[in-house]
């Protein structure tokens, strides 16, 4: 490959060191490079990207942050027809696995294309409200459902291919592909799977029962949740959050529908490490 983006994240690549340094390595190498801060330098708030400000030909977006910089790109990026590789100055990486002091290392594999590609699977939401859709997203990680600032717990009314699952009292829910088993579901309790595979995971968030079990499902399947009636009287709070950023408030009988993105995101994979060695260094 030849032909690069670097997608960095200001607060923590400071005055763009590292991508200056990324640009300049890949130049010395017979590549091309272009530069974009995730940042916006007026607000301070993170931008959506737009494929219009890169070339259509770039085959590799480098982000530099943590997982959440490589989540927006890959979602805001997934028209390019291009692969997507992580440089972590986060915490614990799973996504962006490229550490500071391996960079040299990591850009001559990907310039002489001596690196693996991952297919990972993302899941597209809606949100209907009176059977209109009021938002839509896709997403890599998960779908998280929760009470918000309101204090009370919800309903949550799981329907799986038209069938009724049950109701959910809870905090939340969180739906989420294999690639952010190890993200929010994690935390929650959830099962941790192989980010290669293909299955869609459900784990409630503080559910008011003895017995906390998520479920998985097959990739397949199509999953509704009804929200219940806000037991706060004129005060709905309740989100949806869409891999963290794109945040969306929810009311009593909203329904969102989940199931599998029909595009999937490719995952430049550099270090011959396994899946189970990740899992045991930087968990335990």
């Amino acid at each position: 490959m030849k032909k690069f983006c670097v997608v960095t994240n200001s607060y923590k690549d400071k005055q763009l060191k590292i991508a200056n340094e990324i640009s300049d390595y890949i130049y010395k190498n017979g590549g091309k490079c272009i530069i974009i801060d995730n940042v916006d330098s007026n607000t301070g708030d993170f931008k959506i990207l737009s494929v219009q400000d890169v070339p259509e030909d770039v085959e590799c977006v480098i982000s530099i942050g943590g997982d959440g910089t490589l989540l927006h790109a890959a979602k805001d990026f997934i028209d390019l027809d291009a692969v997507f590789v992580g440089v972590n100055k986060g915490t614990l990486g799973f996504l962006a696995e490229i550490s500071p002091d391996e960079i040299n290392t990591a850009l001559d594999k990907l310039l002489n294309n001596q690196f693996q590609i991952e297919s990972r699977m993302m899941l597209y939401g809606e949100v209907r409200r009176s059977g209109t859709i009021v938002y839509s997203s896709i997403v890599l990680n998960d779908i998280v459902i929760h009470r918000g600032d309101d204090l009370a717990i919800t309903d949550y009314e799981v329907m799986v291919n038209g069938d009724l699952l049950g109701t959910y009292q809870a905090d939340g829910i969180i739906l989420s592909t294999p690639t952010g088993s190890t993200a929010y579901n994690l935390s929650a309790g959830g099962p941790v799977a192989r980010p290669d595979s293909h299955m869609i995971m459900l784990t409630p968030i503080c559910p008011h029962t003895l017995a906390n079990r998520s479920i998985i499902f097959s990739k397949n399947d199509k999953i509704e949740v009804k929200i219940g009636q806000c037991r706060t009287p004129n005060a709905e709070r309740r989100k949806a959050a869409f891999d963290g950023d794109g945040i969306f408030n929810i009311i009593s009988d909203d329904v969102i529908c989940i199931c599998e993105a029909e595009k999937a995101a490719k995952i430049a994979k550099i270090d011959e490490g396994s899946f189970l060695q990740a899992i045991k260094d930087k968990l335990n």
